[in-house]
């Protein structure tokens, strides 16, 4: 019995809780090889059953389904094993295998009782942070951290990261000034902390500060690059705002640069951030040429993966502008069959939300913006539900009011731009809401709005 550098007790060799650690901070920090310091250590240590329960949380993390090998070769080395293992490490066993059968929030709820137990399981709080963030739960996000903040240690190698996941949490739930303040701590601390970089730049675009956010990811980018996993999402937010500042050659730039390059290593979160920056580019009318074909190519070997509506709503983006038109039939076929024969709580997500979105993404691609309209609205204050942040989200309230305009309605584009100038109350918005107003004979005078407006 060993212990790790949380204090606790590990199953296993010195040499596997120092493999451990070593993952920990590595999947914490988002950088370096968790899998390969685990991997190392199983084969040494037979016996280390939490390093088997480990590998195949962090593959379903990645985005891999229960079924696949790396998940189940994983998890059948933890069973031969877990016999000798402490009862946190077997309640660990318990969580992974509930997420890989498809109970998500079964798997949040074993690992929210480790946490009674023995808050400072660093395992257990990442891994309930990342099935919060795939269920769409903002405020358990916030909550989560909170209940175990204040047992760990600042002097904790970690101390600086859980800051930073705190961080997300507040800006998801809406807190923007006490997440500014939990990043900047967490940046302070550690500058390569990609995680509290992330949540920053959440915070700077939800709360329209666009030049500021794109100068700070600028800055930062020798930084937060070193976080290889998350290197190309902040490169996103970065896309993210430029297309605000109406920057769309640097964005397309960038895009060629970072995120065109990294669709071979066939990374969900990749795959997911250029589909989302090229349909948002596209809903802006910029022409992005040829670069959707490698994008529906990396997508295409996952058409049957289904393992959260979030990935398959961006599947359904690459599908949509594909210059293979089977792309899209071969995604409404799988997604039927798996609303038919699936099981789960993603299953139960996608029948209910997930395919109207998906339907609707797919149509509006094929220009029947009426038909996108009317798959997209039912659903679309629901949509939180299939994972992913705000921010990302967000990718749906634009569809629909680009859906609206080249559909003619103009009275829905004028509700679209009145919901979204509450929540986005910058100068480029209100001037869409003007256009839009002027076609009406129920149009009225806009208040002015200074340039700086800020949300409350």
């Amino acid at each position: 019995m060993s212990k790790d550098a949380q204090g606790l007790d590990i199953t296993g060799s010195p040499a596997c809780a120092a493999a451990y650690d070593r993952a920990m901070a590595d999947y914490w920090g988002l950088t370096g090889d968790p899998v390969g310091a685990l991997r190392s250590a199983v084969q040494a240590d037979p016996g280390f059953a939490l390093g088997g329960v480990a590998i195949a949380a962090l593959f379903l993390v990645g985005g891999f389904r229960g079924d696949h090998p790396e998940v189940v070769n994983a998890l059948a080395f933890a069973r031969k094993t877990i016999d000798g293992a402490t009862p946190r490490e077997r309640k660990h066993l318990a969580a992974v295998e509930a997420w890989a059968q498809g109970r998500s929030f079964e798997a949040a709820q074993r690992w929210e009782d480790i946490l009674v137990e023995a808050p400072r399981d660093a395992l257990a709080l990442r891994l309930v942070q990342d099935a919060y963030f795939f269920l769409g739960q903002p405020l358990a996000i916030r909550d989560s951290s909170a209940r175990v903040e204040p047992f760990w240690d600042k002097a904790d190698p970690l101390y600086g990261f859980l800051l930073g996941v705190r961080a997300f949490g507040l800006e998801e739930a809406g807190e923007l000034g006490a997440a500014e303040d939990c990043a900047r701590q967490a940046i302070e601390r550690n500058p390569a902390d990609a995680w509290a970089v992330h949540a920053l730049a959440h915070v700077l675009e939800t709360a329209c500060r666009f030049d500021e956010g794109a100068d700070f990811l600028k800055a930062s980018r020798k930084h937060w690059t070193s976080a290889h996993f998350m290197a190309g999402h902040n490169g996103w937010h970065l896309g993210l705002y430029q297309i605000e500042q109406g920057r769309h050659a640097e964005t397309l730039a960038d895009y060629d640069r970072f995120a065109a390059p990294k669709l071979k290593d066939d990374a969900t979160l990749d795959r997911i951030d250029a589909a989302a920056l090229l349909w948002r580019l596209e809903l802006e009318g910029v022409d992005v040429g040829a670069r959707w074909a490698d994008v529906a190519k990396a997508w295409r070997g996952h058409v049957d993966d289904h393992v959260l509506a979030f990935n398959d709503l961006h599947l359904a983006f690459a599908a949509a502008r594909s210059p293979d038109p089977q792309d899209a039939a071969r995604l409404r076929a799988s997604l039927a069959a798996y609303v038919e024969q699936g099981k789960g709580d993603n299953r139960d997500t996608t029948a209910e939300i997930g395919s109207a979105l998906i339907d609707g993404a797919l149509k509006f691609g094929a220009a029947d913006y009426r038909g996108a309209i009317d798959a997209i609205t039912p659903v679309a204050h629901r949509a939180m539900r299939i994972g992913g942040s705000h921010a990302q989200r967000d990718i749906l309230a634009l569809t629909l009011i680009a859906a609206a305009e080249r559909a003619g309605d103009h009275p829905l584009l004028r509700a679209l731009l009145a919901e979204r100038l509450a929540v986005r109350p910058t100068v480029k918005v209100r001037e869409a809401l003007a256009r839009a107003g002027s076609r009406s004979a129920h149009a009225r005078r806009l208040p002015k709005l200074d340039a700086d407006a800020r949300p409350n």
